[in-house]
């Protein structure tokens, strides 16, 4: 099985491409097989598990940044970002919480919860990176669920430097 060698999106980044699918598969598995016992909301995770694997195998976190928007997305993020191990504990009292949380992993760089503040968050991240002058990626991943919530449009009409943020839905 390839998850099981899976300790950080590093791991996921040395995988041929060839393997991507494979291991997608496996966590798609592994968090219908977890969350059928702890509960949760599974169905957003299962949304987001190829571009999950993608986001690993394509940006160096938590060098770059991610930044979900909803929390239950998160799921498939915790497997592949050392806590696959600990997802049997998922909303359970002293185990892994059932949203993003920043210090439970430096690789949960906002505490998503609901909809409507990630684009925000990340549009943040990206100008305080220009402003100090660093190199990195910022990258939101936001549910169709946001987009009505109000606060993401105001990074959306705030001029900003090309390139400044990556985004996607």
């Amino acid at each position: 099985m390839t998850l099981e060698r899976i300790k950080g999106p590093a791991d996921v980044k040395a995988l041929p491409p060839e393997q991507l699918q494979l291991l997608a598969d496996e966590v798609r598995q592994r968090l219908i097989d977890v969350v059928s016992h702890t509960g949760g909301h599974i169905g957003a995770g299962l949304g987001v598990v190829e571009l999950t694997v993608a986001l690993c195998a394509a940006f160096d976190s938590p060098r770059d940044k991610i930044v979900w928007d909803v929390g239950h997305q998160g799921y498939p993020w915790k497997i592949l970002t050392g806590r696959n191990d600990r997802l049997h504990t998922l909303r359970q009292r002293g185990g892994l919480s059932g949203f993003l949380r920043r210090d439970e992993s430096e690789h949960d760089q906002f505490g998503a919860g609901h909809a409507g503040t990630g684009l925000s968050a990340a549009f943040g991240m990206a100008t305080a990176r220009d402003l100090k002058g660093e190199k990195y990626e910022v990258v939101a991943v936001v549910g169709d669920g946001a987009m009505t919530a109000g606060s993401p449009t105001r990074p959306s009409t705030t001029r900003a430097t090309p390139g400044a943020i990556s985004s996607s839905c």
